[in-house]
């Protein structure tokens, strides 16, 4: 049986799951105690002194609200028996979030950079049939491909040595390469999460069964407006909208971790649109929704697109809001990257996370157009090193 939401024109299925939102307290407190109880031991594996442990966590949540603006764990998303409570951060218990934490507290004692990365974005094609207005591969959509399985496979075990604990994957369309992914991920190790960014197209219950067999943890689906022709039209596809939705039901019904990103134009940021996209968001069960503000760069290179200081302003109100008010506390989690980046600078570049291109050239993340060097000829340590030489184009690089 099928219901159907009037307002923003959507039919789903009324079997989904709750929203995988915690909102009991007892709940939070129980899950964030194991995460501190965990967070103790391994910095006791490093300082051999409970004392300096427990000083040494205090400084590790205080760098946390620094970086996010909300205390650590102040929203808990549960799926399939794990926990997540930041978009750029692996589910909790796993070998994953572990690799994770030791990463950063060998950071914080060393004060060294190369720890590993939290993230690397992967473009795994240039095929994609919607002319989306803000796409940022735009000049190289459509082309020959030039990675091959083999490629995508060694690139994906190289970053997983060297401590990579998610992995996302994008394009062009990526679900239009649906079996090379299952080929990558059954060739994966333990300790990444994986998550495929995706227009919905060709993502419904049954691929979306497929690839958590194999491995997936989440899925992204784009979704530039609460409005159905409204999206359709951002995305050039009278289908775009329906395919979004069907995707993030689908993947919820499969047991994969749903987040939202939205492309949150000048235009988009006026009147309701933000609180009307995030109680879609909250009917829709996802657990998290991404906020990515607009670069003159791909196809909106060369207009005035970038968001001005009072947009900026009520962007980031929405972010603090959303995260941290009582009222609240049912809705999605909010990623928010220029949030942070405006705090403490850019963690792009492989401070903790960078872009590779569908070419296999890396870049500082998938908005400073720019290629540095080739991921197929450099080891992950020489390639990381080489790009602290270049900087992001809008911030500056992070020193966290």
């Amino acid at each position: 049986m099928e219901t159907q939401n009037i307002q923003y024109g959507f039919k789903r299925g009324n079997d989904l799951p709750e929203s995988s939102v915690l909102v009991s307290e007892s709940e939070k407190k129980r899950i964030r105690t194991k995460v501190f109880l965990q967070l103790i031991r391994l910095m006791n594996q490093y300082t051999k002194n409970p004392i300096k442990s427990l000083r040494l966590l205090l400084r590790f949540k205080k760098k946390y609200q620094t970086v996010f603006g909300d205390a650590m764990m102040s929203k808990i998303a549960h799926v399939d028996n794990r926990y997540y409570y930041r978009l750029g951060s692996p589910g909790f218990p796993s070998l994953a979030s572990e690799k994770m934490f030791k990463n950063e507290i060998s950071r914080l004692i060393s004060h060294e950079s190369e720890k590993g990365l939290r993230t690397l974005i992967m473009a795994i094609t240039k095929k994609c049939p919607l002319k989306c207005e803000h796409c940022f591969e735009w000049n190289n959509l459509n082309q020959k491909e030039q990675l091959s399985t083999q490629d995508l496979i060694g690139i994906v075990r190289s970053y997983q040595k060297y401590g990579t604990t998610q992995i996302m994957f994008s394009g062009g369309e990526p679900m239009l390469r649906k079996k090379d992914i299952v080929k990558i991920l059954d060739r994966s190790e333990p300790g990444t999460d994986f998550w495929v960014i995706t227009s919905g197209l060709g993502l419904n219950k049954e691929s979306a069964q497929l690839l958590k067999k194999h491995g997936l943890t989440g899925v992204m689906v784009s979704l530039d407006h609460h409005e159905a022709e409204k999206h359709n039209t951002f995305r050039g596809n009278s289908n775009a909208y329906q395919w979004a939705i069907d995707a993030v039901s689908g993947s919820r019904e499969a047991g994969l971790v749903t987040a939202l990103s939205l492309c949150a134009t000048r235009s988009y940021i006026q009147g309701n649109n933000l609180p009307n996209y995030m109680d879609l968001a909250k009917d829709l069960g996802v657990s998290f929704v991404q906020l990515l503000e607009p670069r003159a760069e791909g196809r909106y290179q060369g207009q005035d697109v970038m968001l001005n200081e009072s947009e900026i302003k009520t962007l980031d109100g929405i972010y603090l809001k959303y995260n941290n008010e009582e009222k609240y506390s049912s809705y999605p989690i909010i990623n928010s990257l220029g949030y942070h980046q405006r705090k403490v600078g850019c963690f792009g570049g492989g401070n903790r996370f960078f872009y590779i291109d569908t070419d296999g050239d890396a870049h500082l993340c998938p908005y400073c157009v720019g290629k540095t060097h080739s991921v197929l000829e450099y080891p992950p340590e020489e390639l990381i090193g080489k790009m602290k030489d270049t900087s992001c184009h809008v911030f500056e690089n992070s020193v966290l």
